[in-house]
């Protein structure tokens, strides 16, 4: 029998020190390919220490790792005392020092076939594509996805969200969920959701729960069969859909409010379910008190009208005007390098109709729209989305 080659792989997300440590490193297919052979004195050294970090870390960003297995394959005679198995298990341990969790972790000494290489290899198991329901789509500031908040890891795009796992945001972050079925969500900055129910089936049934603990979302869900649920929920109240497009949220007194700006939603009160939803049309909203009342259903104020500039070049002043509107107290502007407003964000809230941007914008592309707030809190549609360029 041979022994154990290395595998000669292009590292992607780790960067140069990685490379350097590991030769490599590769999550493919059920096997974790490094660009150095492991063995049991290695892994005592600083250099295997740092590349086994460097897999943890790698093991991580996967995110869809269920279990890791360490496989020693070794002559029978080894394999007879014990030594093959001694050695998988001291690589095992060394991950668990390196990270990984202990019972995510496992060690055996298989009898080796007749065109297997001689070595240790790792592999893993993860999980099944079809239980992978929402992913990271966009992720702008400070923005972060993992089962509790002292597991969180920046949130990246394409970065599987879990059942049960937590999506944070810090000032002017967002994140941009989409799930499997064209359904979208967008967490808002300084906000902290869960998703606690997240199963979509092939055949179309839908059943989705996001908790939000603190802040807003914005939803836009595509209509789903009869069964089919999708609710947001906060400590005194759900909002279910079927198809729409709202916002949801946590207000600073613990109240929750609830904006809808397409189709209709039902918002209930969890301390007095037996009264009913309070069904809540588009260009509506609804506040459930911390203490659990539901307000009758408010008129939102309407999208602002932009004024100008609507393409081409933004003028030295920075400057930005929109129609008033009739029942606002303060406006919003929105400014961001793509049109889902994630990418560079930024926003000033304001009175006024116009604006100059109070500090010089960097040169490119920029994406503005403009939101009126009345003055009981509740936020209408925005206006169009409007693209200009700053510099040449």
């Amino acid at each position: 029998m041979k022994t154990l080659l290395p595998f000669l792989v292009i590292l992607g997300s780790l960067g140069a020190h990685a490379a350097d440590r590991c030769g490599g490193v590769k999550l493919e297919a059920g096997v974790v390919q490094l660009g150095k052979v492991l063995t049991e004195d290695w892994v005592k050294t600083p250099e295997g220490q740092g590349c086994l970090g460097d897999l943890v870390k790698e093991i991580d960003r996967f995110r869809l790792v269920r279990a890791v297995t360490v496989a020693a394959l070794v002559s029978d005679a080894d394999r007879a005392n014990g030594r093959g198995l001694a050695s998988a298990r001291a690589i095992a341990a060394a991950l668990v020092t390196a990270g990984l969790p202990k019972n995510r972790v496992f060690a055996l000494a298989p009898a080796a076939q007749g065109t297997d290489h001689l070595g240790i290899s790792v592999r893993y198991v993860e999980r099944a594509p079809e239980d992978v329901v929402a992913r990271v789509a966009a992720a702008g500031g400070a923005s972060f996805v993992g089962a509790d908040e002292a597991s969180l890891k920046p949130a990246e795009p394409g970065m599987p969200v879990l059942v049960n796992e937590l999506v944070k945001t810090g000032p002017n972050a967002k994140v941009t969920i989409h799930l499997k079925d064209g359904s979208g969500i967008e967490v808002k900055p300084e906000s902290l959701i869960k998703l606690a129910v997240l199963s979509i089936q092939a055949g179309g049934d839908r059943q989705v729960k996001i908790d939000v603990l603190s802040g807003q979302i914005s939803a836009d869900v595509r209509k789903a069969s009869q069964l089919s649920h999708f609710e947001a929920s906060s400590r005194v109240a759900v909002a279910s859909v079927r198809g729409t497009q709202f916002r949801f949220g946590v207000t600073e007194d613990g109240a929750s409010k609830l904006e809808t700006l397409e189709g209709v939603v039902a918002v209930t009160s969890t301390a007095h379910p037996n009264a009913g939803a309070v069904e809540v049309p588009a260009g509506q909203g609804a506040v459930v008190s911390a203490e659990g009342k539901t307000e009758p259903p408010h008129a939102l104020p309407g999208a602002p009208v932009v004024v100008g500039p609507m393409k081409g070049a933004l003028g030295g002043e920075q400057r930005f005007d929109w129609n008033a509107v009739p029942e606002a107290a303060s406006y919003t502007l929105e400014l961001a390098r793509d049109a889902d407003f994630v990418v560079e964000a930024r926003s000033e809230k304001l009175t006024a109709t116009t604006l100059s941007w109070p500090e010089p914008l960097p040169k490119g592309k920029w994406f503005w729209r403009v939101t009126a707030t009345d003055a009981q809190g509740f936020v209408g549609a925005s206006s169009k989305v409007y693209a200009v360029t700053v510099g040449k």
